[in-house]
């Protein structure tokens, strides 16, 4: 069992096959502690990775190890000045509800490469049968992992991957439905895929077109 899991890095590993083959140079936004980051820089070249919070990025610094060569920047998507085409790869993980939706999706498209792909993870605001529906059903496996993790935390003493943060990660309530995001979605990033997953999330898949 992975200690270190929770409802975000239960998608690590489909975010990471997003990944572009070859990719040098990749973007996380939002990086909190650094722990996508970290698994980002086994798949590219080149691994910046940001957050508007001076506390998850000393953390996301002390635990990433020198060699892995990610660049770490306290800094929030709109004063980060991103450069057109620079990127292979952008991720966004539990990020875009704390931001304008369509500044930020058009900011992290700008910075993509051709054929370069955008990854986000997302949480939205619950609003049909079908949202409250999936919500339940995320229950018993959200009950049944938590204890699991709680009995093998205590039997091995493995501590949670947030104990000792010195600042907690802030906490904001989604804003946009899931019908809005697929709507927003389609407006500014025609022919992205956005798919319903568990635990109250959403992916966001959109990849730039190579120009013929």
């Amino acid at each position: 069992m992975d200690l270190s899991w929770n409802h975000n890095a239960h998608y690590h590993d489909h975010l990471l096959r997003q990944v572009p083959d070859h990719c040098v140079r990749a973007l996380d936004v939002g990086c909190g502690i650094g722990r996508f980051a970290r698994l980002l820089a086994g798949r590219c070249a080149r691994v910046e990775a940001i957050d508007p919070d001076p506390a998850m990025i000393e953390q996301a610094r002390e635990r990433t190890p020198q060699r892995l060569g990610v660049h770490y920047s306290c800094a929030a998507l709109a004063d980060y000045g991103i450069a057109a085409g620079a990127y292979g790869f952008i991720s966004a993980i539990a990020s875009l509800h704390h931001m304008d939706f369509a500044e930020s999706v058009r900011a992290m498209a700008h910075g993509l490469a051709p054929g370069g792909v955008l990854a986000i993870l997302g949480l939205y605001r619950e609003e049909t049968l079908a949202d409250y529906a999936v919500s339940a059903a995320a229950l018993p496996p959200e009950w049944a992992i938590g204890a699991g993790l709680r009995a093998a935390r205590a039997a091995t003493g493995v501590a949670s991957p947030t104990a000792g943060l010195r600042s907690p990660v802030p906490l904001r309530e989604p804003r946009m439905s899931l019908r809005q995001i697929r709507a927003a979605a389609q407006r500014h990033l025609p022919g992205a895929r956005v798919r319903r997953l568990l635990f109250w999330r959403y992916s966001l898949v959109y990849t730039r077109p190579i120009p013929p």
